[in-house]
């Protein structure tokens, strides 16, 4: 916790800027529980990724760090929808009761684009 405002000042700025904030790195080889849950915290801060010092923390990262089936399913949604209300000449409009604009449509484009680069969807 003693360094949770950097590590929130970091994303916020790598969001502003458009850019991947990528966490720091996790010294303790013989912890991976602990670097997954390190991981999982720097999702949930925004982190895009996580810096890694040894081969064995690759896959948990890739792992964590990846979508979910979930979220891509969501995304591909919210991306047919927006398709289809902007051929309407619909701007912003709902889905399941939510709006949805041009940063939730940037944001299923960004996760449709993270999964594909982990080879998760085809295109």
């Amino acid at each position: 916790w003693e360094v949770f405002y950097a590590r929130s000042a970091v994303v916020t700025a790598a969001k502003a800027y458009r850019v991947q904030a990528i966490d720091q790195v996790f010294f303790d080889l013989d912890d991976l529980s602990g670097f997954e849950d390190e991981c999982r915290f720097g999702r949930q801060l925004g982190y895009d990724g996580k810096m890694v010092i040894h081969p064995r923390q690759v896959t948990p990262a890739q792992r964590i760090f990846a979508p979910s089936a979930d979220e891509i399913k969501q995304a591909q949604r919210i991306l047919a929808a927006y398709a289809e209300q902007q051929a309407a000449g619909v701007g912003a409009f709902a889905l399941d009761g939510r709006m949805v604009d041009m940063p939730v449509v940037r944001a299923a484009e960004n996760v449709v684009a993270r999964a594909k680069a982990a080879g998760l969807v085809n295109g």
